[in-house]
């Protein structure tokens, strides 16, 4: 391989090296939101949706880390065929990243939106009967410094977490307003967090070719 040869097979390492860490911090955030013991999230929204988005992350994050490595052994060995079957797994990643995309704007942001709702108007009778939901309902009151689900009137008596320490009045605004724009700013940033990875992909693809091109 000529230096031209090297310096794409350079490029195209540190192009994976970054995937990579993408994949493994994808892949520590799945694993801690599904075994944190102490996580409040799950018990104020779906159990099934909490979890479904945990596994989900992990296994995107161990696929990337895994076609990462392999594109990696591929251009240091100079492997046609782990080049050829790198680009193959990456563009299907590809593919599917952006179709995740396009759907997480068009249908995915409303849909969990609406379930989040649901689930913050069903969980706060609970309040008094259920610990964990006690705890989760005062943490997200505290946090966001919001009152009940529309406003301090959903509770007959505001509990002390829809309180300022030393206010005697309770928070004016509701939580799933300030909920619904967390999740909302939060999914455009994972949006171009996507897009990013949708152009290392692509990147990498390029680097891909050329090299297994280059290797005589």
């Amino acid at each position: 391989m000529d230096g031209c040869g090297n310096c794409m097979k350079y490029s195209f390492g540190f192009i994976t090296l970054l995937i990579f860490i993408g994949g493994g911090a994808l892949l520590g955030i799945g694993i801690s939101s599904l075994v944190q013991d102490g996580s409040q999230v799950e018990h104020l929204i779906s159990i099934e949706l909490y979890q479904g988005t945990a596994i989900l992350i992990i296994v995107a994050g161990s696929l990337i880390v895994l076609v990462s490595f392999l594109g990696c052994c591929g251009a240091f060995q100079e492997s046609k065929c782990l080049l050829g079957t790198f680009f193959c797994l990456v563009f299907i990643m590809f593919v599917l990243t952006g179709a995740a995309i396009v759907t997480g704007f068009v249908v995915g942001s409303d849909s969990i939106l609406d379930s989040v709702e649901t689930e913050l108007r069903e969980s706060i009778q609970y309040y008094k009967s259920k610990e964990a939901v006690k705890d989760a309902w005062d943490a997200l009151q505290k946090a966001f410094e919001c009152c009940g689900v529309d406003g301090p009137e959903d509770w007959t008596i505001p509990p002390q977490s829809c309180y300022k320490e030393g206010s005697k009045k309770p928070f004016v605004n509701g939580c799933l307003h300030d909920v619904k724009d967390f999740i909302d700013s939060n999914g455009k940033l994972m949006g171009g967090i996507g897009i990013g990875v949708l152009v290392l992909l692509l990147l990498s693809m390029i680097f891909s070719c050329a090299i297994m091109k280059s290797i005589h």
